[in-house]
C-alpha cells in the first residue's frame, strides 16, 4: 500500500493555485473528494488529481462563419421595404 500525505485546505489550495473558498465550493458541490478527520478536512494527492481530471476539457474547433445571404442583410426590413435617407424621413411630417 502506498503512503499518501494528507494536505490541509490551505496546502491543497496552494498546490492548485486556487483560493480555499474555491475548494470549499467544489467540495460542497461534490466535485472534489476529501477526507474528514473530526472537523478537519484533508485532501490526498489523488483527490486533487481526480478533481483536475474532471475539469479537463478540449476546446472544439471554431465553426466556419456562414456565408452572408441576402435575407440576413435585409433582416427586419420586410419584403419590398424601401430605404429612406434620414434627411428625408421627417420631411413629410407637419411642423410642431
Amino acid at each position: 500500500m502506498t503512503r499518501q500525505l494528507l494536505l490541509t485546505e490551505e496546502e491543497a489550495a496552494q498546490r492548485l493555485r486556487l483560493s480555499p473558498r474555491t475548494l470549499r465550493k467544489a467540495r460542497g458541490q461534490g466535485k472534489l473528494h476529501y477526507v474528514l478527520i473530526g472537523r478537519a478536512v484533508r485532501y490526498t494527492e489523488d483527490d486533487l488529481t481526480s478533481f483536475i481530471d474532471s475539469l479537463r476539457t478540449v476546446q472544439p474547433a471554431c465553426p466556419k462563419k456562414p456565408e452572408t445571404t441576402r435575407n440576413a442583410r435585409t433582416k427586419g426590413r420586410g419584403a419590398g421595404a424601401q430605404i429612406i435617407p434620414f434627411t428625408e424621413r421627417n420631411a413629410g411630417r407637419s411642423g410642431r
